[in-house]
């Protein structure tokens, strides 16, 4: 296997060399014998400024742990260019892994900083389940669905411990396959104009639920949806109340395909079947997170962080803006094309309704999920009213 050097962020790798491993002319990192994927520097660049900001939030040094890790970069860039990491531990089960991370951690002088691992990563979490042995800030990366190692981390994390974890099975959540949803979930997706927060929501609810049979209970920190993956960092709080205030944020989603109503029902709550606004049957989705997608103050934190250094700073500094100005909103999103549509009009710019809603007393802004959407706990009728007249 051929390998090139490569640099993210303060560190250098070397990875499979691409041109090796392409497909119809471009790169396909499934094809390779170590997986590096070189679209998601942005999420590692993210993930770099996240653990920055908990390690700000927290006060004190940490232990890391990225069990999935490929060619080791998110461990690895963990321990380079975080303060207060005091020990990344990176594994992988693949044995081509292994020498190609002990490479990139010589060559990044971080030999008594990182612990490679040669092990499954629910084996390697679960040597690190017993008190005294646990990890500040748990990194499941996988190719495909977190779910099948979501406990392992969750016992392997200390109080106030932060799990993130990335979906790139987005198909499944977006609603394109139900079936493989319910199964690896435990939820009903939602395909159409809102498919991409409904899914990341499912994500969340899923690891909420896993969390709270451990008696923890759950803060978002950051959770966002881009490119082909979910991605969040929730920090588990222990706690037999804390864990049922969580539970108290699980529930459905009911929508309206006709007229676009939605709203947000516990888990105990009535679930209603038909429109209240329309009477034409509702979908349902979930159960979910229904609780806030972020912490604001948090995301201040990440954007005050020095990004000079970051490959994709223009595009973390919008990303972080846009969550920051949609952090407080409620569930779920407007299409502006999906109304349009409705109303037998074009489209009017997002940024007119978001002003004109502000105007008229509501709350409102663009929303990351979609360029063409956005939110406001305005009412559908106002909303309708709204775009129609601009």
């Amino acid at each position: 296997m051929r390998l090139i050097e490569i640099r993210e962020g303060k560190t250098s790798l070397r990875v499979p060399d691409f041109a090796e491993y392409a497909r119809k002319g471009a790169y396909d990192p499934s094809r390779a014998p170590v997986f590096y994927n070189p679209k998601m520097e942005f999420s590692r660049d993210l993930a770099v400024l996240a653990l920055k900001s908990y390690i700000n939030k927290i006060n004190h040094n940490v232990t890391v742990c990225d069990p999935l890790a490929g060619v080791g970069v998110r461990g690895i860039r963990y321990a380079k260019e975080v303060d207060g990491v005091e020990k990344s531990v990176v594994g992988d089960l693949n044995k081509d892994a292994i020498p190609i991370i002990l490479e990139n951690v010589k060559i990044n002088g971080l030999e008594e900083k990182v612990e490679v691992e040669h092990k499954d990563a629910n084996l390697l979490l679960t040597t690190h389940s017993e008190p005294g042995k646990r990890f500040d800030f748990v990194d499941l990366d996988p190719f495909g669905t977190p779910i099948p190692f979501l406990d392992s981390a969750i016992r392997a994390i200390k109080n106030k411990g932060v799990v993130a974890l990335t979906a790139t099975d987005t198909a499944p959540l977006c609603g394109v396959y139900v079936k493989p949803c319910l199964r690896k979930y435990g939820a009903f997706p939602l395909r159409g104009e809102i498919c991409h927060e409904v899914g990341l929501r499912i994500l969340i609810g899923s690891a909420v639920f896993a969390s709270i049979r451990e008696d923890f209970g759950v803060v978002v920190l950051l959770s966002y949806s881009v490119d082909h993956y979910f991605r969040a960092y929730l920090q588990l709080d222990l706690g037999a109340k804390k864990a049922d205030s969580s539970a108290s944020l699980l529930g459905y989603l009911l929508y309206c395909p006709n007229c676009s109503w939605r709203d947000t029902v516990p888990l105990s709550g009535a679930v209603i079947t038909s429109c209240p606004s329309c009477q034409r049957p509702l979908k349902r989705a979930g159960p979910l997170w229904c609780g806030p997608l972020a912490d604001r103050r948090f995301l201040q934190s990440m954007m005050e962080q020095d990004l000079s250094s970051l490959n994709t700073k223009k595009r973390i500094e919008k990303m972080l803006n846009l969550l920051i100005e949609e952090s407080g909103m409620p569930p779920t999103y407007y299409s502006v094309d999906s109304l349009s549509s409705k109303l037998k009009r074009g489209p009017p710019p997002v940024s007119l309704i978001v002003q004109r809603l502000k105007e008229i007393g509501y709350a409102a802004s663009p929303t990351h999920f979609n360029p063409k959407a956005f939110k406001t706990n305005a009412p559908l009728e106002i909303i309708m009213k709204t775009v129609n007249e601009a």
